[in-house]
């Protein structure tokens, strides 16, 4: 959807912020590179254990202006560009641009979160506030702007609630989501205008073990699962699995990382 009013004012927003006052240069050191190996091993339809091997190489520059960007390989295929981000620091906050993921609140399973995912965009983040505007068209015309999403955040430490909305311009259709967490104890709901369905997840992390169960108004308990994280010597290992009570079926995964 077109939407050069929109591009006009988030323009507008970025630079009277810029000027509202003079930002302080912070000493830039170099660059950060780091790597990864990762090896996933999953039960597949079929009843047989299958592997993705996910190859990682990133590079990223801090200071008052920052920048990144990461490549992926899978499965031994031509390695290319996952995500990067160009930005600056503008008073309390930052102001970026790029394929830098969303500002949509987490949930552990996923199955049925209602979760519209961002492309290229740009970001503003203002401590517990956050305003995103995503491309339709990066590429070919970034006078498109897709969708218009916000976050903000209540509450710090043991205990904080976070409520985000997604406005897809193109469909006119809204997305609700928000989390409220304390201690290691959490929860998610989630609504989609475009389904008009409401989504559910609990979830909790003890003794390094993070367990989880979703679904949704017609069914609250579709989705059982847990995962385990520790590292050994070195290797970042996580067993899992997801029980489908619908389909009574159990998915069981381990996942092996090094980073560097």
């Amino acid at each position: 959807m077109k939407n050069l009013a929109m591009a006009a004012f988030a323009a507008t927003m970025v630079v009277t912020s810029a000027f509202a006052e003079e930002a302080t240069v912070a000493p830039v050191a170099g660059p950060v590179l780091g790597g990864s190996v990762e090896l996933k091993f999953k039960e597949n339809a079929a009843g047989d254990w299958a592997a993705t091997q996910t190859l990682g190489a990133s590079i990223a520059m801090g200071g008052t202006a920052f920048a990144s960007f990461n490549v992926e390989s899978i499965d031994g295929a031509t390695a290319q560009l996952d995500e990067w981000q160009l930005g600056t620091e503008l008073n309390d906050g930052t102001v970026s641009i790029g394929k830098q993921g969303d500002i949509w609140v987490a949930a552990e399973g996923e199955h049925t979160m209602h979760d519209p995912k961002m492309d290229e965009s740009i970001q503003l983040n203002m401590g517990n506030a956050a305003v995103a505007l995503e491309f339709g068209d990066f590429t070919n015309d970034v006078s498109d702007i897709e969708a218009v999403a916000a976050a903000l955040t209540f509450g710090a430490g043991p205990a904080s609630v976070k409520g985000a909305i997604d406005y897809d311009l193109d469909a006119n259709k809204y997305t609700l989501g928000a989390r409220a967490d304390v201690d290691a104890i959490g929860g998610v709901v989630t609504y989609s205008q475009a389904t008009e369905k409401f989504a559910f997840e609990a979830d909790g992390t003890m003794f390094g073990i993070t367990a989880y169960i979703n679904g949704d108004q017609d069914d609250m308990t579709q989705n059982l699962g847990a995962s385990y994280a520790y590292n050994f010597n070195g290797i970042d290992l996580e067993p899992s699995v997801n029980y489908d009570m619908n389909a009574e079926d159990f998915t069981p995964a381990v996942t092996a990382t090094f980073s560097f």
